[in-house]
């Protein structure tokens, strides 16, 4: 008689899904004084989003290795090494 490897416990503890609800759609309208969206429900009531904050990157080059030492006569020498350092400002949402 042959036996068979048993399953992971994993997978003796795993469910089919419950059955979900569909979600209502909504509708997104461009508010002409903020240019913000405003979104609304099938009903036509205005729901809340959330606050959403802005962010900015800024990047600002690094040189290493510019003249003025180790046997330069003089000038400037380009430089050897360049990369960059990121910025990442996260504002906070308002409200």
């Amino acid at each position: 008689m042959t036996r068979l490897p048993e399953p992971p416990w994993g997978t003796t503890r795993m469910r089919p899904y419950p059955d979900a609800e569909p979600v209502p759609g909504l509708t997104a309208v461009i508010d002409p004084e903020t240019q913000v969206a405003v979104y609304f429900d099938s009903e036509g009531r205005q729901v809340e989003m959330g606050a959403h904050g802005t962010s900015t990157d800024t990047s600002s080059p690094t040189n290493t290795g510019q003249g003025g030492g180790d046997g330069n006569s003089g000038g400037q020498a380009a430089p050897t090494d360049m990369d960059s350092i990121t910025t990442n400002d996260q504002d906070q949402g308002s409200g």
